[in-house]
């Protein structure tokens, strides 16, 4: 009879168990030197290695051995991984070979040290254990992969614990040693008021819950919970014909957190209106509210703005969670170059003159803004002034208000009371008119620092659209003094990128031919990152820091086209130029670079 210790197998063993995999693509794509790229077809497909069919003149580098670098289409997956030779066997002209996966992630559990300040708790698998376990035993279940739950705690090696989270969990465990006092802090930030708290995640994603045994309070306060772990800047609540669709945005991209039943609509809606303090019997216009949660005792209370909208099967809500990492808030963490940074410094050192921020919503200009204004605090003592729609961020030291969705607090109105107020710098939230723009236009003129946005593609065509909205080229000339475009992409995760050759399609696409065969990564995906192969985003950005010569050329009616010539002749980088920095420096993937190139 098996010991119970021999009953719960130990960490390697459960790696090298057989997974339900997905059905293997049908090609696989080889990286070579110089930026040329081979198709391979899939034989087969193991969580170490694939067996793969060459055909034609594409064989003749291959050997028993070698190392190779290949990206793999799984389902809507690409992954991409380092992988060697084991065998090889060539009829003709088709070649048939194994490889081995050569994971730079494949960290050892039984001695690496996990630390828990880059691992992002997965709510759905945190919730599979209560909060009495979690803080008892200082366990903390943080990502399942390949139906492997991997679990947070002090000693690895201690098999009673692990067989409880492995019996309440219905899953092999894989157990990583963390430091005490990192763990500690992880759990409370989970688990803070010692609350067990529900999961609806039981049913697998596309078939939705034939019941619901939770009330409604329940269910918002899980949705709200797991977008709070998992970072989410916003949670869209979808009513479809045969379902409710609960999604979040995570580094910005929408991902499915639960299908729900239908009749979980009314429920959660309104549950969620009345936090708001919105018309819970107004189903047939749109409506804005806003409240405050706390989601842990003792933790700091997350503001949520909430809109709803009719659709032909119900109301469509979207939450927007505000103030999640404001520690991040400062130039050091923005990721800019040597010569963006000291653009921006030199700007923030004057006393008058305005800055500009353009790009599409949501491309993280509201907090560069923020991070410009905690620089200057820190080494000056200001009088700073801002008028937002909403205020994401408070910011100690700073008199923020809001514009009012009566139109009793606009923009405009706003601005001109500020004034009176003596400030040293303004931030405005946006410039959206002609009378915004005149009365910031003004603000800078005389003798204040004026930070707002724009919305347009580049930092150049800025100016054009000040013009466009009614503002004298002149005027624009006397007061912009930095205009700023900036984008937002996904970073690589740090510890399972893996390295490429930059195919010479991908250099075209880039317009940087010569670069073709250098060394770019991709996201391999580990423990870490939940097997995305990414944590976090980072900006990139395009200065176009206005002097005396330029400004002399836009009040004489230099347009968009003049100025980026301008910018050529002087060796300003722009967005690609940065874009492509970011990219060889092993920061970001080709498939987010692709995303800004295509659409610039």
């Amino acid at each position: 009879m098996a010991t119970p210790s021999e009953r719960l197998p130990r960490n390697d063993e459960r790696r090298g168990r057989p997974r339900d995999l997905p059905a293997p693509p049908a090609q696989a794509i080889l990286y070579r030197p110089g930026g040329d790229t081979v198709e391979a077809a899939i034989a087969d497909l193991s969580p170490d290695g694939a067996g793969l069919a060459v055909t034609g003149l594409q064989i003749d580098a291959l050997a028993v051995g070698a190392r190779l670098t290949l990206t793999l289409a799984v389902g809507e997956r690409r992954i991409t991984r380092r992988a060697e030779i084991r065998w090889l066997r060539i009829e003709g002209d088709e070649a048939r070979l194994g490889v081995h996966f050569v994971d730079p992630a494949r960290f050892d559990p039984e001695t690496h040290v996990l630390d828990l300040e880059e691992v992002r708790v997965h709510p759905e698998c945190v919730l599979k254990i209560p909060a009495t376990l979690a803080m008892r035993k200082r366990v903390l279940p943080f990502v399942e992969l390949d139906g492997v739950l991997h679990v947070a705690c002090l000693d690895p090696g201690h098999r009673p614990t692990l067989r409880i989270v492995e019996r309440m969990a219905k899953s092999p465990v894989c157990a990583w040693k963390s430091e005490k006092e990192a763990l500690e802090r992880a759990i409370r930030r989970v688990f803070g008021d010692g609350r067990d708290r529900m999961s609806i995640l039981e049913a697998p994603h596309g078939s939705p819950l034939e019941g619901l045994d939770a009330d409604a309070v329940d269910l918002t306060d899980e949705i709200l919970f797991s977008a709070y772990l998992k970072q989410a800047s916003d949670i869209h609540i979808d009513p479809r014909r045969d379902k409710l669709l609960i999604r979040f945005r995570v580094d910005g991209r929408l991902e499915t957190h639960v299908e729900l039943p239908p009749t979980a609509h009314s429920e959660i809606v309104g549950r969620l209106k009345v936090l708001a303090g919105m018309d819970i019997a107004e189903k047939r216009a749109p409506q804005d509210g806003s409240f405050s949660k706390q989601f842990v005792s003792g933790g700091r209370e997350i503001d949520v703005r909430v809109a709803t909208l009719p659709t032909k099967h119900g109301e469509r809500m979207t939450l927007r969670l505000l103030a999640l990492q404001t520690g991040q808030l400062t130039l050091e963490r923005l990721g800019l170059s040597d010569f963006h940074r000291r653009t921006l410094e030199t700007f923030l050192q004057r006393s008058q003159g305005m800055m500009l921020l353009t790009g599409p919503t949501g491309s993280g200009k509201t907090t560069t803004l923020y991070a410009a204004i905690r620089y200057l605090l820190a080494r000056r003592d200001l009088n700073v002034i801002t008028v937002e729609d909403p205020v994401e961020y408070e910011i100690e030291g700073v008199a923020q208000s809001e514009v009012d969705s009566a139109d009793k607090v606009s923009f405009a109105k706003a601005l001109r009371s500020i004034l009176r107020h003596d400030p040293d710098v303004v931030m405005i939230g946006e410039i959206r008119d002609h009378e915004t723009a005149d009365v910031a236009v003004k603000a800078a003129l005389t003798g204040h620092l004026v930070l707002s946005t724009l919305h347009t593609n580049s930092a150049p065509a800025t100016l054009t659209r000040l013009i466009d909205m009614g503002l004298e080229p002149y005027l624009v000339a006397a007061s912009v003094r930095l205009a700023i475009a900036q984008r937002l992409v996904r970073r690589l995760c740090r510890h399972c990128r893996v390295p490429r050759p930059l195919t010479r399609r991908e250099a075209e696409i880039l317009g940087r031919p010569e670069l073709a065969g250098r060394e770019i990564y991709e996201g391999a995906g580990c423990v870490y990152c939940g097997g995305r192969g990414y944590h976090g985003r980072l900006a990139v950005y395009e200065m176009l820091p206005i002097d005396a010569d330029w400004a002399r050329g836009i009040a004489e009616g230099a347009g968009e086209t003049e100025v980026i010539g301008w910018m050529k002749e002087a060796g300003v980088p722009f967005l690609v130029d940065d874009l492509v920095d970011k990219l060889l420096a092993g920061e970001t993937a080709m498939s987010e670079a692709m995303g800004i190139v295509l659409s610039w």
